[in-house]
């Protein structure tokens, strides 16, 4: 086997020590003449010396990586997530990290405690109902940068970015009435991270906004997944419902494919509307109408607020809201009374 090149090969090469070679390497030897840093990186060159990563990391304090966690790789919003995060990530020169922390977080802690000890330079956390203490003690006691997505109960501690989810639900709802539908019901999970309780707070105003009621059993919980969607299909028909807001597009997806199987049309029986915009929407029959959220810009502008805030982690809180839009498709039905 072929000895790796050490930078004592370098020094040798170069007649100078250890230390002058490190720092002329990593950029920090404006003190030496021109000389010695032309010798240093000639010697380098012939040996083609490749500095080793974290004996550089030692030097430089920064390992150019962020660790992204997210509940779920699987769901396509957050593929579509990470791509805008790797996007940026990749024009400033950082690897992204990412995990899936697991439906009930229970990946969390681990990651958390075994990503600080790697010297992770900042933490984008797309995963709901993180614990305050959780967050204390593993970045800010440490004043790790990290950004907050909507995914996270609102803690006001920091960068955080958001959608205009209420906007969002209020829109899909109203969308719905609009198309003349008074029986509307919401597919969505029980335990509801705050971003989902926000398009459910959207949904409940629209409704009362146009005076009509909200039956309990237009309130359908069920896991937020395809699975979950599907199982529910038998109880949205017996719900008497004309129209459906799923408060996500694989919700809305199960439930297309369970209410199929039941024989009931979409949207000539039940009209359904999703959310998020995943590029699923224009592949299901009936072509699904859903508010579009900008999730590849979401990950875009998570990863540059986290990036400015590792350059300098003295700037003011950054917050920003992203805004929604409705895409109409074919899974909504028009009703004349």
């Amino acid at each position: 086997m072929v000895r790796k090149v050490t930078i004592k090969d370098v020094a040798a090469l170069a007649q100078t020590s250890v230390t002058t070679v490190s720092l002329i390497l990593n950029n920090k030897g404006d003190r030496f003449s021109a000389a010695t840093i032309a010798r240093v990186k000639a010697a380098r060159e012939r040996l083609q010396y490749e500095p080793d990563y974290f004996a550089q990391n030692m030097i430089n304090k920064e390992t150019k990586t962020i660790a992204v966690l997210v509940p779920d790789i699987n769901n396509p919003f957050f593929s579509q997530f990470i791509q805008g995060v790797e996007e940026i990530a990749y024009q400033f020169d950082f690897i992204p990290l990412i995990y899936s922390a697991g439906v009930h977080n229970q990946k969390v802690d681990h990651y958390l405690k075994e990503l600080v000890r790697r010297n992770v330079d900042g933490f984008i956390l797309a995963v709901p109902h993180l614990q305050k203490t959780t967050l204390d003690s593993y970045l800010q006691k440490r004043q790790i940068p990290f950004i907050l997505l909507d995914q996270s109960d609102k803690q006001h501690v920091g960068d955080e970015i958001t959608v205009a989810d209420t906007q969002g639900g209020e829109l899909a709802a109203r969308y719905l009435i609009e198309q003349g539908h008074h029986k509307v019901g919401i597919v969505l999970p029980q335990q509801r991270a705050w971003n989902i309780e926000q398009r459910s707070i959207g949904y409940q105003a629209a409704m009362l906004r146009a005076q009509l009621p909200v039956a309990d059993d237009w309130q359908i919980t069920t896991p937020l997944t395809k699975l979950g969607g599907y199982q529910v299909a038998q109880q949205v028909i017996d719900s008497g419902v004309t129209a459906v807001f799923a408060v996500n597009d694989e919700l809305a997806i199960g439930l297309i494919r369970g209410l199929c199987e039941l024989r009931v049309r979409v949207p000539e029986d039940i009209s359904v509307i999703g959310y998020d915009n995943i590029d699923w929407c224009e592949y299901i029959t009936p072509k699904l109408t859903t508010i579009k959220q900008p999730i590849f810009e979401l990950g875009q502008e998570a990863t540059r607020l986290l990036l400015n805030r590792i350059a300098d982690p003295t700037i003011a809180p950054q917050q920003k809201v992203l805004s929604i839009e409705l895409v109409e498709r074919e899974s909504v039905q028009v009703i004349h009374h």
